[in-house]
Order: structure tokens, then sequence, then C-alpha cells
């Protein structure tokens, strides 16, 4: 009998990628159970359409929150639907802006025998061109290559661009932190998973799409719309306090530097405009780390 696996999808003012990951999830060869779609109170249509839309697909749930709680919020949203609403074995979990591709699923699925300890298997995620989406590389372990032939790369961390769960790993860990609002929140999750001594595995084979409008990384110094330099922010706050939290003291003392010594001076040498804004949001997130004390839920 085959294990049944929902998924959840955080979603905010992008219908036209909604609808293209929605229309790619139907239509996987590993059939999904419940796909839950977490609306972070967009102000576009996206409520309006998931509600005939649901209508035709029972499949198909949406959640409507009543504010913008970030792509961190959403999850956590997600994964508490899944653990309460529902008796799937798996939850899948990604962004409005992926598009998997119709094995995707299934390939993932073929690999959960041939891993013992379980905490995730994540996608082997491309950008439109089919090169390595930079946004949404792993955290490779030191044996990554221990199943390699299998076609499976032990990783230490992961994106929630296309992630695999079991239940039991949520009822050990908890929930996604809410209060990271954005980005870093997979990256502690898919941490804090594995130093439960459990293990994450990239599936080769498993191919999504995402849809980024620039293949670059997160970074402050060549974000080029000045709208999202705000967004650094959270990613340096979330990134301290991930390295304090779940680093060793190497871990942390190296993203002090990264962040507290290094990023201003390329900042001030390299960054093409609004320097000073730039600095200015870097130094704050960077600082705010040292006294961020989020909550983390644990499953209840």
């Amino acid at each position: 009998m085959s294990k049944k696996v929902d998924c959840v999808v955080v979603t905010y003012n992008r219908l036209s990628l909604l609808k293209e990951c929605l229309e790619a999830l139907l239509n996987q060869e590993y059939l999904l159970n419940k796909i839950y779609v977490i609306n972070n109170n967009s102000t576009d249509e996206t409520k309006e359409y998931l509600k005939h839309f649901s209508e035709k697909n029972s499949v198909i749930k949406p959640v409507n929150l009543r504010k913008n709680i970030g792509g961190a919020g959403g999850f956590n949203i997600g994964l508490k639907y899944f653990m309460k609403k529902s008796n799937a074995d798996y939850v899948w979990i990604m962004d409005d802006d992926t598009i998997p591709s119709k094995m995707a699923l299934k390939m993932m699925m073929e690999k959960i025998p041939l891993v013992s300890e379980l905490g995730y298997l994540c996608s082997n995620v491309k950008w439109r061109d089919n090169s390595i989406a930079r946004m949404n590389v792993p955290q490779t372990e030191e044996d990554w290559n221990e199943k390699a032939d299998k076609g499976l790369i032990k990783v230490k961390s992961a994106s929630f661009v296309s992630i695999l769960f079991p239940r039991e790993v949520i009822k050990k860990v908890g929930y996604p932190i809410t209060d990271f609002f954005i980005w870093g929140d997979d990256v502690e999750y898919t941490l804090r998973i594995t130093k439960h001594n459990l293990n994450g595995y990239l599936v080769a084979n498993s191919i999504v799409e995402h849809k980024i409008k620039n293949n670059i990384a997160t970074n402050i110094i060549l974000e080029k719309d000045i709208n999202r330099v705000g967004r650094y922010y959270y990613a340096n706050r979330n990134y301290i306090y991930t390295n304090k939290k779940l680093g060793t003291k190497k871990d942390l003392l190296k993203a002090y530097i990264n962040k507290g010594v290094l990023e201003p001076i390329k900042i001030l040498k390299n960054a093409r405009d609004h320097k000073l804004y730039r600095l200015s949001v870097s130094i704050k997130g960077t600082v705010k780390g040292t006294t961020f004390h989020p909550k983390v839920e644990k499953y209840d």
C-alpha cells in the first residue's frame, strides 16, 4: 500500500505562478492526498481563485490568513494543518514559484527505503535555463557521497523549495519559527532536524524549477531591487541566531566576521547604489541577531 503524501504551498500575490505550481502538483505521477494552500493575505485575486478552484477539486484546501506572516509563518501554519487535519504519512512543502516536474515526488518516494533515520528529502532545484538555482544550494555533509551511487547526496541543511518531511519528524522537532518571517527559516529547520541525528538527502533525479526572476543567491551587495533590500535585515538576524543556536563556536565566529565585518566592507566598496541604506540594514540585522530569541514551537 502506497504512503499518503500531502503538500503545503505558501503563496503571496503571485497568482499566475500559483496556478502553474498547482497544475504541476495535480499532474504528479505520484498522486497527492491533499494540497494545503496557505494564502498569506494576498491582495490580488488569489482568495477568490482558490475558493472556486477548491469547489471543483477537493484535493485543494485553501487556508486564508488575515495578515501576511511571511514565508516562515506560512510554513508553520501549513505544517500545523498537516499534523492536525490529515493522516498522511509525509508532507511536501514549497513556495508558489516552485514548479515540480511530473516525476519529482515519485523520485523522492522511491528513495525512502534507502535511507535510515530519515529526516527529510529535497529536490534538485534548477533555474529556468536548467542551470543550478543559486538561491537553493543545500549545505552538504562531510560524508556527502556515501549514497551518491544511488542518486542521493547527504546534506546538512536545505531550502523549502521542494522538501519532503515524514510526519514523525515533525513530532520530534516541532515547527518552523514564525518569528523568522522570511529567509533562513528553512536552514534553521533542516539544521534542527539533522541535530536530532536524522538524515537529510538531496534526490538527484527529483527535478523542480524555481521561477525566481534572477538566478542569484541572497546578496545585499548585488541586490538590484532597492525595495527588497530591507529584507536583508531578516536574513542577517536569522543567520546570526541560527549559528548561535545550532552552530559551533567556530560557526558563530565566522558568522559574526562575515556579517559584522566583511559584508559592511563589501557594501561600501562594491554596492552599486544606496550604500548607506544597505549598510544600515546589514548592521541592524546583525546586531539584532545577538539578542533575538524567537519562540520555537513544539508539536502538541
